[in-house]
């Protein structure tokens, strides 16, 4: 199925984080020379319905997912494989899986709610 409107074209975009209040992406459980410090960018295709999210400097790890619309702004997000850095793959399990509602889209911004209660405000890269 095509995603709704307001997670249509609009969506497909190279996302740069700049905020979130997730500690699995910010790494709050790694030992501090271990988190990334670098940029990380969330890469949404909505019309193949995936999504990359990559960490820069210094690991380049990265997660692939699949997208599927549950409502007008909300999708259901699994996790397909994780690539320790950068190019290491390990396939996720099942269970690696959570919703994304996207809260505020514009040309350069964007608020989303992870199912976790995760804030994350990105801007068009």
């Amino acid at each position: 199925p095509a995603l709704p409107a307001v997670l249509g074209p609009a969506l497909t975009a190279r996302w740069e984080l700049l905020y979130t209040t997730s500690a699995s992406i910010l790494g709050s459980s790694r030992p501090p020379f271990l988190r990334p410090f670098g940029p990380i960018y969330q890469s949404i295709d909505a019309g193949a319905l995936t999504a990359r999210n990559q960490e820069t400097v210094p690991f380049f790890n990265a997660v692939d997912a699949t997208l599927s619309p549950k409502n007008a702004t909300t999708v259901d997000v699994q996790f397909q494989k994780f690539y320790i850095l950068g190019f290491i793959p390990i396939t996720a399990p099942a269970s690696a899986r959570g919703t994304l509602e996207v809260t505020y889209l514009d040309d350069d911004l964007r608020i989303s709610k992870g199912n976790k209660g995760s804030l994350f405000v990105l801007k068009r890269a």
